[in-house]
């Protein structure tokens, strides 16, 4: 049985100029600029990010803000993928449980609808395509389980997501999840 998720597609803050610059000190259009200006970054997104992260502070909200400011940065330039798609926002949410691996990689399974399950590892993970209700492009999700002396290590990637909002939502909506997983399966 197929255990749904709730999304609220909203960001965690607005991406605009002004919520930029006061998170910041800069606009979305002047990281832009200082950007451009780095070329040995050119093209690399880690590499980018992290400097990004560097400038603007690693506390949470200055982290999503590097992220923010590089996928925005490769959308203003029309930046694709070979699939003519952007890469857009990847999000990772962790959580530990302790319980069977084997039910932990079922509880996960459960959330994905079965027609866009596209494998299961026994033990150690799923791939699946994922789709966002009101949302048009479909993201990917991969989640690893690893059994570490009794306890479990979720890790759910979930890639290729199109907007700030829908990141932010999916975040929140695994977040969640796991947390009702590790109450469902700890007692």
């Amino acid at each position: 049985m197929m255990k749904a998720m709730k999304i609220d597609l909203s960001p965690d803050f607005p991406v605009t100029d002004d919520a930029c610059r006061e998170a910041t000190g800069k606009s979305l259009g002047e990281w832009f600029d200082a950007i451009a200006g780095v070329p040995e970054y050119a093209g690399k997104r880690r590499e980018t990010i992290n400097w990004l992260w560097d400038q603007t502070g690693r506390s949470p909200a200055q982290a999503w803000w590097g992220t923010t400011i590089w996928v925005e940065y490769e959308r203003s330039l029309n930046r694709v993928q070979k699939d003519g798609r952007p890469e857009g926002y990847n999000i990772c949410v962790t959580k530990t449980v302790k319980a069977p691996v084997d039910d932990v990689l079922k509880a996960i399974v459960e959330t994905i609808p079965s027609d866009k399950v596209l494998r299961v590892r026994d033990g150690k993970d799923v791939r699946a395509a994922w789709h966002t209700e009101g949302v048009t492009a479909p993201t990917e999700i991969e989640a690893t389980v690893k059994d570490t002396a009794g306890k479990v290590a979720i890790a759910v990637m979930h890639k290729r997501i199109d907007s700030r909002d829908e990141a932010d939502g999916l975040r929140r909506a695994w977040q969640t999840r796991l947390d009702e997983i590790k109450k469902g399966l700890e007692g």
